[in-house]
Parts: structure tokens; C-alpha cells; sequence
């Protein structure tokens, strides 16, 4: 746990852990009430709305993921192999749908009432892809990776991400075994809404663990773990290095969506990586550390108006921090 520090103008709270938890590894927060968080971690889901002086705990298990729709404003939680829904800012929550692997990605469209879902596979006999539904969870469709369908198996889906301005989708994904060597884990690319999926990942050197598209452009971002952040600007068919400048990044990633050129990354620590967020304001080419070094950063978000920024540190808590 981090002491209250000021770096590069940011001005960072103390850790704070939900019931005594620091085993936290994702945080969503309202748009438009940013004492309302969602955090999700090792134990469960835990829920403040008073900016993290009480907490609740509705959902206990392994969470992997965690997402809030902001049009009906809804929450969605993956635990273990179950997908959780709420309608009533998460006071309660009742199973959207059960699936035969974990739950590991999600990303929502609310005004075209779709929720499409990533699992964490872990064999290579059922082929892996992508899951689609409306927002409740029902009439739900999986639609496998490759090209021909049904060739890719045994793969994590770490992201979903959608370009706003073509509704072209991407999907970053891990094999869960490394195999077989060379590894070369696939990163997909739909422009079909997820009916079928193309592997974009051409040059990219490891697995991607998060992805965002800047809308203006349709400039693709894809973060591989501890390698960097690649982009691309033909939609994957080729992709840019990072620059040689850039620490290796590579476990979280968010983009302002009120300033696309500024992204906040988060930095593993062990080894020689020292943790910490990290921050570009020159569309992912330069970084700087903004604090929290010695924390590994696995999960960042902003709120509304994108004034104030939060940060989950697995095995430290929640930090806390304006925007200058």
C-alpha cells in the first residue's frame, strides 16, 4: 500500500481496499456519478456509492470480468463461468446466462441493445470466439474465430473493442498454453458485427491484452503484455512498433474518450518493471510515469466528465486521483 503522493501534477490518494480486500484487479465507475464504483478482484464484486467509504459485497468468486453500460445503466460482472447482470445499480444481481468457461471480456452497445462476451478457453478441442446477446443476456449466438470457422481453440479473449466510427469490431486473444511454438496468438478483426472474424495480427510479437480505437481515423490500439503498445492505422493489416523511447507496458489500458489522443497504460511489477500509470498525451507514441510506482496496475478508469481518474493495484487497493 502507497502513502498519499503527488507526481506530474497528479494528486494520489492513499490505497483504499473494499472490506479489507487488496486482491483487486478491475474498477468500473458510473458516468455520471463518480462516487458510484464497481470493483472487481480475487474474492468477488464489492460496491460503494459514496466514493469507497462503504462497501457492499453482492457477488463473491473470481472475477474477469467487469463492465458498466451507461445508456440503461446497467452492470455486468463475470464470476467464474456465470455472467451477472443488474438493473438497479447493483444492489442485485441475477444471472444473465451460463456459460462452460469463464467469463473474460465484455463490451456493450446500449443503443443497439447487443452485449457481446469473451471466455477464457482452456483446450484445444472446442473452438473459441466470440459470444452475442441482447443486454439481458438472452438470444444468445456464438460466433467462432477464423477463417475458415472453428479453427482457433484454446484461446483467452483478454478484449473487445469497437471502432465507433465503422462499427468494425477487435478481439485481442492469448493461447492458453503458448502452443504451438513459435507462438503466434491471433488478434481478430469483424466488420460484420462478430458474424465472422479475420487474424490481424500480422506483425504484433505476443498476445494483446487490451485494445481501444481513436475514432477519428480509426487508429487501433493494441497493448501486448510487457511488450508495448503497437497501433495501427489500416484497420490491422500492418501495425507500428512502439517507440524505442516508451517503457514496456503492457497490462491496462484506457483512452480518454473526451481526449482520444491521451491514453493512460498501466505497468507490471516485478523483475525489473517497476508498476505504476503511465500516460501519453501524444496518441500512445511518448509515455511518462504519472505515479504509483511499485503498484502493479491492472485495471484504470475515469469518470464522466474525465476529471478524475482511478486506478485498481492488485494486492495494494483502490487509488484515487484528479485529472490535471
Amino acid at each position: 500500500m502507497l502513502p498519499p503522493q503527488q507526481v506530474a501534477g497528479f494528486s494520489w490518494t492513499t490505497a483504499i481496499q473494499p472490506m479489507g480486500d487488496p486482491c483487486v484487479t478491475h474498477i468500473v465507475v458510473e458516468t455520471a456519478n463518480q462516487q458510484s464504483w464497481y470493483v472487481g478482484g480475487a474474492n468477488g464484486v464489492y460496491v460503494t456509492h459514496d466514493g469507497g467509504v462503504n462497501w457492499t459485497k453482492p457477488l463473491s468468486g473470481h472475477v474477469g470480468a467487469l463492465l458498466w453500460e451507461p445508456k440503461f445503466q446497467f452492470i455486468y460482472a463475470g464470476v467464474g463461468n456465470l455472467l451477472y447482470f443488474s438493473r438497479d445499480h447493483g444492489a442485485h444481481f441475477v444471472v444473465a446466462h451460463t456459460f462452460t468457461q469463464p467469463v473474460w471480456s465484455l463490451l456493450a452497445l446500449g443503443a443497439q441493445n447487443v452485449l457481446f462476451t469473451g471466455l477464457a478457453w482452456s483446450d484445444h478441442v472446442n473452438p473459441s470466439g466470440i459470444f452475442t446477446s441482447n443486454l439481458g443476456g438472452g438470444q444468445m449466438v456464438f460466433h467462432p474465430f477464423g477463417s475458415p470457422p472453428q479453427t482457433q481453440t484454446g484461446l483467452l479473449v483478454w478484449t473487445i473493442s469497437r471502432d465507433p466510427a465503422n462499427g468494425t469490431l477487435y478481439a485481442g486473444t492469448e493461447i492458453f498454453d503458448h502452443q504451438p511454438t513459435p507462438y503466434k496468438p491471433p488478434f481478430f478483426r469483424s466488420t460484420n458485427n462478430a458474424m465472422t472474424w479475420q487474424n490481424v495480427a500480422n506483425n504484433l510479437p505476443t498476445h494483446v491484452l487490451a485494445s481501444a480505437v481513436r475514432p477519428a481515423g480509426s487508429y487501433v490500439y493494441a497493448l501486448t503484455e510487457d511488450l508495448g503498445l503497437y497501433g495501427s492505422s489500416t484497420m490491422g493489416n500492418s501495425w507500428i512498433p512502439p517507440n524505442a523511447a516508451t517503457p514496456s507496458l503492457g497490462i491496462s489500458l484506457l483512452m480518454d474518450p473526451n481526449v482520444p489522443t491521451r491514453l493512460y497504460a498501466g505497468r507490471q511489477n516485478f523483475g525489473t518493471q517497476t508498476g505504476g500509470i503511465w500516460r501519453s498525451t501524444t496518441s500512445g507514441n511518448t509515455f511518462s510515469l504519472v505515479g504509483l510506482k511499485g503498484v502493479k496496475v491492472s485495471s484504470i478508469a475515469l469518470n464522466g466528465t474525465a476529471t478524475k481518474i482511478y486506478v485498481a493495484a492488485y494486492a495494494s487497493g483502490i487509488y484515487t486521483s484528479p485529472v490535471p
